[in-house]
């Protein structure tokens, strides 16, 4: 590079140097000018202007309270633990459970046939109702255990002002303290499913027996009367019967005796003349051989007539005998005919009013086994639902070997270390709870007039301009009065809706709604600008130049403001945002 000697330079060359010198010195100064002015220049934002709905209250300055949060570890892990206390089935008819009548149906009556046994009607003979009158024994049940179980840290995942997410892992526990729990709680799970099952099953057959009882039921209810005198009119015949074979008994037996009396006065009279011809052969010598002969042929025939009466006398008690048996079972049977008609009208009438009862109720009875097996379905099935929940709530908790976060917020302290054990009741963590964001703030008693608790309150924030948070009055303090006797009352406001871009100390705007108007235009509140009393707006006009329109502005919900009057709906009105660089 030439090295330039001023002094060797003529005094034209020098002046025409420092000529070229100021120059560029005027160059960088107006340049610098120019990018200062642009750099001071607005930007814009545009927003229209609208109609609808806008709500008026009153507004007061606060800031924002978040509540804290202290998650422990709740799940009571003792009454995990399942334990049997019996089959949860149930039954109808004695299929299985208790919950049923006698099985024997009407039992035996020593009644006339016709139809089968009403079998799972609980009538026992002619013994009174058992309908389902034993309640469901058995059961599992879920119940605490006496030994204390607890898990064990084995590295902490959370410090101090960290962000967390429900379902956020906070600690890993020890794979040795959690397995065996979680290995319990599935089987509880399992176990109780298949029991479910098993009733289901159980309860389909007994639906069965339900339903054919009820037809049996209603079956017997029509056939009661004609059964009932079937049987009687069969016992009245049996009766009648039983009286005319002992007639004939009776009769067959006097006619026996008199045939007796009969052939018994034949033999004697026989044995007379038998004896009388002995006697005449005797006296008569052997040299009348006529009359020798003619009384010895009179003995022959005598002796033969007495041998015959003597053999009809014989059978003819015999049969004196058996009509003196007959008559005496003939008698017997009578006799117990005549019982069993008495006792058949007693039974009769008795069975006759069971299976009346059995048709009148037999859709209550048919109701109330719908309702015991569903009772019993809804007691396994709750059985079920609770191992469901334990497990669930288990997994609620920990995930693998992670203990979960139960809440939305930042960790403001963190309570275990590695090695400690937790227990039901430990202490995890204590966070900022964004289910209980608040903000407080002090009203006078002349605008309290339409606030209470449950009262609407619309909220503004200065970093969220264009967002307005709705919250609700949960607590009015009492009277507050000042030095000056101005009472006023502190207001609490609960925010709802998405929270989490708050944070603790940051400052807004509430009010208090206390009307509502219908129909009215208005623009966001930062659009306005305010010169002494007069309000203003910038927009474009038709060259594109921002220039400023004169408004009449209303009441405000903190972020919307009412145009009474200088803008129109749809209108394009710009908010200034001046943009420098540093």
């Amino acid at each position: 590079m030439t090295k330039i000697d001023l002094k060797e330079m003529s005094k034209s060359q020098k002046i025409i140097i420092a000529s070229a010198v100021v120059l560029i010195l005027l160059i960088v100064i107006i340049a610098v000018a120019v990018s200062g002015k642009a750099d001071n220049q607005p930007s814009y934002k545009e927003t229209a202007v609208k109609y609808g709905t806008l709500t008026v209250g009153v507004t007061e300055s606060g800031s924002v309270d978040i509540g804290t949060a202290t998650q422990t570890f709740d799940l009571d892990m003792s009454a995990l633990q399942r334990v049997e206390t019996g089959n949860a089935t149930s039954g109808v008819n004695g299929i299985s459970g208790n919950r049923s009548g006698s099985a024997s149906g009407f039992g035996s009556t020593g009644m006339g046939g016709g139809m089968p046994s009403a079998g799972g009607m609980g009538m026992s003979g002619a013994g009174g109702m058992n309908m389902f009158s034993q309640m469901l024994g058995g059961g599992a049940n879920l119940i605490g255990s006496s030994d204390a179980t607890s898990l064990t840290v084995e590295s902490v995942e959370v410090s101090v002002g960290q962000q967390v997410s429900k379902g956020d892992t906070l600690y890993l526990l020890a794979d040795s303290s959690v397995l065996q729990l979680e290995e319990e709680l599935e089987s509880n799970v399992e176990k109780a499913k298949t029991d479910l099952d098993a009733l289901y099953a159980d309860q389909t057959l007994s639906k069965q027996v339900a339903q054919y009882t009820y037809e049996s039921s209603l079956a017997y209810g029509d056939y009661a009367k004609t059964e009932r005198d079937t049987t009687l009119q069969e016992l009245a015949d049996n009766v009648e019967n039983c009286r005319i074979t002992l007639e004939r008994a009776q009769a067959t037996l006097a006619e026996y005796q008199t045939r007796l009396a009969d052939v018994a006065e034949s033999f004697e009279a026989a044995a007379k003349t038998l004896e009388n011809c002995r006697y005449s052969v005797t006296i008569t010598p052997a040299s009348k051989a006529y009359y020798y002969a003619y009384y010895y042929q009179m003995t022959e025939e005598a002796q033969a007539t007495y041998d015959s009466l003597e053999q009809q006398k014989e059978q003819m008690e015999k049969n004196v005998e058996q009509a003196q048996a007959n008559v005496e079972k003939a008698t017997k049977n009578y006799a117990a005919a005549k019982r069993s008609l008495e006792h058949g009208k007693l039974t009769a009438n008795e069975t006759y009013d069971l299976r009346s009862l059995a048709y009148t109720t037999a859709q209550e009875t048919y109701d109330v086994t719908m309702a015991y097996l569903e009772e019993d379905a809804k007691t396994q099935e709750e059985i079920y639902r609770e191992t469901q929940e334990k497990w669930e709530e288990f997994s609620s908790y920990i995930r693998g070997n992670a203990v979960l976060a139960q809440y939305d917020g930042v960790i403001t302290s963190v309570d275990l270390a590695v090695g400690d054990d937790i227990y039901t009741g430990t202490t995890l963590v204590t966070l900022y709870d964004m289910e209980e964001v608040t903000m407080t703030v002090s009203v006078y008693e002349n605008n309290m007039t339409d606030i209470a608790v449950g009262s609407v309150a619309n909220i503004s924030f200065d970093a969220y301009p264009e967002t307005l948070f709705v919250s609700k009055v949960t607590d009015i303090s009492e009277a507050n009065t000042d030095s000056n006797g101005n009472i006023s009352y502190e207001v609490t406001v609960n925010l709802e809706g998405d929270v989490s871009g708050l944070f603790q100390g940051m400052t807004g705007e509430i009010t208090f709604v206390t009307e509502q108007s219908e129909e009215t235009l208005y623009v966001l509140k930062r659009a306005i600008t305010t010169v002494g009393e007069k309000s203003y707006v910038k927009v474009r006009n038709e060259n594109g130049k921002v220039v400023k329109k004169e408004v009449i502005t209303g009441f405000t919900d903190g972020t919307q403001i009412q145009i009474i009057e200088g803008i129109a709906e749809g209108d394009i009105v710009l908010i200034e945002s001046k943009v420098g660089k540093s």
